[in-house]
């Protein structure tokens, strides 16, 4: 369980807000403490820091990801993620490094994402370039190098509109 000082007033309002079906997203930190809120397990990662532009397998399409390609390319930076997601979560994006990138809750009003779609290619970068000396040199080099690979952020973006449009 993620130990933030501070955050049971969050995790309550997590809590009541799912429970009576208030429309919510989360994004990095609001992914991990709406999984962690609702049961799941979420720490630092042993694999280390995640950055750069990731791709993720499209693991499941709920309606409102119906046209989602095999794979989405979105750009994250974190060292914690969701480890074993609420059980009331359904995975929908994952990768070997972040097995847990997405998730759409049963209750159809709750929907996280690890990535942030948001990064344009020049924020994507600066996270990683921030860390260099602090980081190991592989992932940032690897993280700088990885906006070759085009963004489908604004495919994500789409999605999350589906979402709340749909409900």
């Amino acid at each position: 369980m993620m130990t933030l000082l501070g955050s049971d007033p969050l995790r309550d309002f997590i809590r009541r807000a799912y429970e009576a079906r208030t429309p919510m997203l989360g994004i990095c930190f609001g992914h991990q403490i709406m999984a962690d809120a609702l049961g799941g397990d979420v720490r630092k990662s042993d694999k280390g820091w995640g950055l750069g532009r990731h791709t993720y397998e499209v693991t499941s399409r709920p309606g409102f990801m119906r046209a989602a390609p095999a794979a989405l390319s979105v750009a994250c930076s974190h060292q914690d993620q969701v480890i074993v997601p609420p059980r009331d979560a359904e995975v929908i994006l994952a990768s070997d490094f972040t097995p847990n990138a997405g998730l759409a809750y049963r209750n159809g009003a709750a929907l996280s994402f690890q990535p942030h779609p948001e990064f344009l290619d020049d924020y994507t970068i600066a996270p990683a370039e921030l860390r260099q000396g602090k980081a190991p040199d592989a992932p940032v080099d690897k993280a700088v190098a990885s906006v070759a690979t085009p963004s489908d952020s604004a495919d994500v973006a789409g999605y999350i509109g589906q979402f709340f449009v749909g409900r």
